[in-house]
């Protein structure tokens, strides 16, 4: 079996280094936004990491990253 390098992974995951941390630092604000509720679910955080992860995708189609 090939064993797969950075550039391959990120080709096959549909995701490069803006898009991995636009969703790290959404997931981060919305979990702070669920810890102030109380923790009831995990609702901010994901959306958090969704939309981060949207605007570092298309972040990445305007530079050119991929």
């Amino acid at each position: 079996m090939k064993e797969l390098n950075l550039v391959e992974v990120e080709q096959v995951s549909g995701a490069g280094v803006f898009a991995d941390a636009g969703a790290s630092l959404g997931a981060g604000i919305g979990g702070v936004i669920d810890a102030v509720h109380g923790n009831v679910s995990t609702a901010a955080a994901d959306a958090g990491r969704k939309l981060g992860r949207g605007i570092g995708e298309v972040f990445e189609v305007i530079v050119g990253v991929h």
